[in-house]
């Protein structure tokens, strides 16, 4: 079939019904009438040469083909909003599309982009959080323009990505009053056997903890492991363990947190990493992103 033949309003048709599970609702979310619809996806099976829905109860559903169809209708239309988003931005800067690493606490997110927002033109921020490599195909997909995270990208990716460290801070550990006074002498020789709120294992923030422990013969005992650093701030404030975060934000986390610091860790280091497209057109917000934060 020739791609000048693919009708788009054709696809809109089928993936409002899809969604809708009839014809009739269909049509009415559209504002046309169902022989409209029922004429234009009878032409678009005849094109494809494939059946693409089935009767279901009083309703209809996709076949086998009629999903792998509505899988590229999706994303077809997905661009299209993402496209109309841009351009409806309005003059200036387009919006800045970031991926935020779960792991990263908030107070650091913010510092780091908040001098965004005070540029002139300044970018409409969209933030879409994640996991590492969730974040990482999503950049390759051009879904977003940036990921921010406190891992590099693995070498060898292909389309490659480039990695800028943005900040680097000390670690601190983070209790509750009571927990964190019993915890306070001798330390961090005083972890062995603490009760512990850490990263989920697989990601550079747990390994470099993991490794740190091992080589003081510390056992800690975990509590919880998070995938997410806000909700793992939330146990901590809670009381049901201590939690690491970078010292650099000790005096805004303990303010929020109703939390006190117990001490730092200077041979353990947090960073975090401004991750972009090593080809093609850069955001134009990257440039005074880091200039933002330039030493």
């Amino acid at each position: 079939m020739d791609i000048r033949r693919l009708n788009y309003l054709h696809l809109l048709y089928l993936r409002t019904v899809i969604r809708e599970g009839s014809v009739r609702q269909a049509a009415e979310t559209l504002n046309v009438t169902p022989q409209t619809i029922s004429g234009q996806l009878r032409q678009l099976e005849r094109e494809l040469g494939i059946r693409l829905l089935q009767r279901r109860g009083r309703g209809v559903g996709p076949t086998e083909d009629g999903r792998l169809v509505m899988g590229y209708a999706d994303r077809i239309f997905r661009l299209g909003e993402e496209l109309l988003e841009q351009l409806g931005s309005g003059p200036g800067m387009p919006n800045f599309r970031i991926g935020i690493n779960a792991l990263l606490p908030r107070l650091i997110v913010r510092r780091v982009l908040h001098p965004l927002l005070e540029t002139q033109p300044a970018p409409r921020l969209v933030c879409r959080e994640g996991g590492h490599e969730s974040l990482l195909r999503e950049l390759a997909a051009r879904r977003i323009d940036a990921v921010l995270s406190s891992d590099r990208a693995p070498a060898g990716l292909t389309p490659p990505v480039s990695a800028t460290e943005l900040m680097a801070s000390p670690l601190a550990a983070f209790a509750r009053g009571e927990l964190a006074r019993a915890h306070r002498p001798g330390f961090p020789g005083s972890l062995d056997g603490a009760p512990l709120l850490l990263p989920s294992p697989g990601g550079a923030a747990r390994s470099i903890l993991d490794d740190w422990f091992a080589s003081r013969d510390i056992s800690p005992r975990i509590i919880g492991e998070f995938d997410d650093a806000a909700l793992r701030e939330v146990f901590g404030e809670d009381g049901a363990g201590i939690f690491f975060a970078p010292a650099m934000i000790r005096e805004d986390i303990c303010r929020r947190h109703d939390i006190e610091c117990i001490g730092e860790l200077p041979d353990l280091t947090a960073r975090v990493f401004l991750l972009t497209p090593a080809t093609g057109a850069e955001h134009p917000a990257i440039a005074p992103l880091l200039g933002s934060i330039a030493p």
